[in-house]
């Protein structure tokens, strides 16, 4: 019962991340959870793994130090990533294309990544940062304090970080030019991975 509880609520939660900035064919795809160790406890719905955990289904990816996996009793589904100190926990995905010839990926950085199946949002706290590539080049790119991502409306909001960091938060986005859409896009910048653990 234990086992069939642990799969049940592991592809349920991934599948519900997934949707956040989904391309569709990774709800298809089986989800693979590779950490140091791992805990299951059935009475409180809760599967916590840690040490090096890296969760990839299809595109997505994510990776932390600890990830915790909840279910509530009217079935919704909760995660929370959290990174060793002075790391970031990561989010990275391909986005379903809208333009032949274009492919597109969101890269999600934070010291805390939390998922809310109830309310369909993805918060991002501490040094949080969100990036746009668009063919392997940076279009977009959102820092601060705090990140909210509202699945439901297709809605992005942020608060400002620590004093010490100047309190604010910062916006980037590229220009927009005539190019076709199978050209790639121009970059602002060198466009790194935000998880440490991948290769460009």
């Amino acid at each position: 019962m234990a086992a069939r509880f642990v799969r049940v609520l592991l592809i349920a939660v991934a599948a519900a991340t997934s949707s956040a900035f989904a391309e569709r064919a990774d709800r298809d795809k089986p989800t693979q959870i590779d950490a140091d160790v791992w805990r299951g406890e059935e009475l409180k719905q809760v599967v916590v793994y840690s040490g090096r955990v890296v969760l990839t289904k299809g595109s997505l990816r994510i990776t932390g130090e600890r990830l915790e996996l909840r279910e509530d009793p009217e079935g919704y589904q909760y995660a929370v990533v959290t990174a060793a100190p002075g790391a970031l926990a990561t989010f990275r995905q391909r986005r379903d294309p809208k333009q032949a010839g274009v492919e597109e990926f969101v890269e999600a950085a934070a010291e805390r990544l939390e998922y809310d199946g109830k309310a369909e949002t993805v918060r991002l706290s501490g040094r949080a940062q969100v990036r746009r590539l668009e063919n392997g080049a940076q279009r977009d790119e959102f820092s601060g304090g705090v990140i909210t991502y509202d699945m439901r409306e297709s809605r992005y909001s942020g608060t400002g970080g620590e004093p010490k960091d100047g309190g604010r938060t910062r916006t980037i986005i590229a220009p927009r030019t005539n190019e076709s859409p199978s050209a790639p896009a121009t970059p602002l910048a060198p466009a790194r991975s935000l998880d440490p653990e991948r290769k460009q």
